[in-house]
């Protein structure tokens, strides 16, 4: 019994190659080589076959990535992570104007789009300027500012009439709105007038205990700083 022949990988890449070219029928390579012809065709298939594989993967081997390098990246990534956080936090705390003077407009790496996310404002709000009061409403806030010098106790409604009243239309949101924005407050009687002030004496009910219906009237008297009452005649 003959023992197999294993033959080499370069072997049958060249006889595949022969058999490719179709100069030679394949029983004049099987000849040749000294092969069975049924095996220059399973060379020439897989040939056929996995040369398409070459041309995607690009023929080039995958690099093998060291663990330790994977594990350096990773604990890496996680204090970029939780650097990101804690710089995030801090940065919603300040005022939003604050936040937008710090955006660079030229910064060579981060684009003006990625520092807004990274400061958790809107691109819109980095571009928006105001526009300011406009001349009628400037107008308006000076003689308001001129009336409430006069009447500091002038509530909006109040400011409202009086405009009203020297022809002049205004209604009372614009009012309201221009009056908050000059931080104007009326001067007026404040809730809980009869509230009384520490240190003052709180006269006790002396009638809480009497029983009877109606008798003739109490009078008080003061014996040496204190208050007493009496009651005349018999009651009810």
């Amino acid at each position: 019994m003959s023992k197999r022949r294993n033959h080499a990988a370069g072997f049958k890449v060249r006889v595949a190659l022969e058999a490719l070219k179709g100069e030679r029928t394949v029983s004049d390579l099987a000849a040749e080589y000294g092969v069975h012809p049924t095996m220059i065709h399973q060379w020439k298939k897989a040939l056929l076959e996995g040369a398409s594989d070459i041309f995607e993967r690009g023929g080039k081997k995958t690099a093998e990535i060291d663990e330790e390098t994977v594990r350096s990246l990773h604990a890496k990534i996680g204090e970029l992570a939780v650097a990101k956080d804690f710089f995030v936090q801090k940065a919603q705390a300040l005022d939003r104007q604050v936040r937008c003077r710090m955006i660079e407009r030229d910064h060579p790496t981060l684009s003006i789009g990625a520092q807004c996310r990274l400061l958790s404002i809107s691109r819109s709000s980095f571009y928006y300027e105001p526009q300011g009061e406009i001349e009628v409403n400037l107008a308006l806030m000076f003689l308001i500012d001129k009336q409430f010098l006069e009447t500091p106790f002038y509530s909006v409604r109040q400011m409202t009439w009086h405009f009203r009243n020297e022809g002049r239309p205004v209604n009372q949101k614009r009012n309201r709105r221009l009056i908050r924005l000059m931080r104007l407050m009326p001067i007026y009687q404040k809730p809980n007038t009869s509230k009384p002030t520490k240190g003052h004496m709180t006269y006790p009910y002396l009638l809480g205990g009497l029983r009877g219906g109606w008798g003739p009237p109490i009078r008080f008297r003061r014996d040496a700083g204190i208050h007493t009452h009496c009651r005349f005649g018999n009651g009810g």
